[in-house]
């Protein structure tokens, strides 16, 4: 039950931060994003070791190589955003557009501000989510193969309310490598490092140009 509590939760929440079908909605990814964004991950967060409490050793474990896994898997992810962009921007009229969109709430803050949540709080608190919590609990369920491809359905599944395609494939492409190192490794430490450098690679650092 606790489970689907949390599952239920983040849909909720990535309905109020994507979608703009409703006024509502509208208002707060147009103007506070970041805002929604980081207050939604926190509770997750919070909720997710609150839940996991008794796995926390286990989640967190840490070794000197998952540094420099996170880091590389961060610039191979990076750099497959980049050409994947390239390549979808080349072959599709409509694609600029979509990209331009997932990019609009750039514009809603400071770059070092957006880059100080994305690499502190935000992606660690995916992560801590997605895979600690919500991939952990189905692994112990289904074992890893369904497990696995359960918790990156999910993934996908909550940026649905974007009703961006480009959105949807990147959470698919990314949901798939974190999760997969999440199997292999059985730690989120790799993952976190490899999301927090991605984001603040691709949203402030080096962001596309179109």
């Amino acid at each position: 039950m606790i489970l689907y509590i949390g599952i239920l939760a983040a849909t909720f929440f990535w309905f109020v931060m994507f979608s703009i079908s409703f006024d509502f909605t509208k208002l707060i990814h147009y103007n506070y994003f970041w805002y929604a964004m980081s207050f939604s991950t926190l509770s997750l967060t919070i909720f997710s070791l609150i839940n996991q409490r008794s796995r926390l050793k286990n989640l967190f474990q840490f070794e000197k190589k998952y540094i420099w896994i996170g880091i590389v898997h961060a610039i191979v992810l990076y750099l497959l955003s980049r050409f994947g962009m390239w390549l979808l921007v080349y072959l599709f009229d409509w694609a600029p557009a979509q990209i331009e969109a997932i990019y609009q709430t750039r514009n809603q803050a400071n770059p070092y501000f957006i880059g100080a949540l994305l690499f502190l709080l935000i992606a660690p608190a995916e992560e801590i989510f997605w895979r600690g919590f919500v991939q952990e609990r189905f692994l112990s369920k289904y074992g890893d193969k369904i497990g696995t491809a359960i918790a990156i359905f999910l993934y996908v599944f909550v940026h649905i309310w974007a009703l961006n395609p480009l959105l949807l494939l990147a959470a698919l492409v990314l949901g798939v490598h974190w999760s997969i190192m999440y199997t292999k490794f059985k730690s989120i430490v790799p993952g976190i490092i490899s999301h927090a450098v991605w984001d603040t690679l691709i949203f402030v650092i080096l962001p596309v140009s179109l």
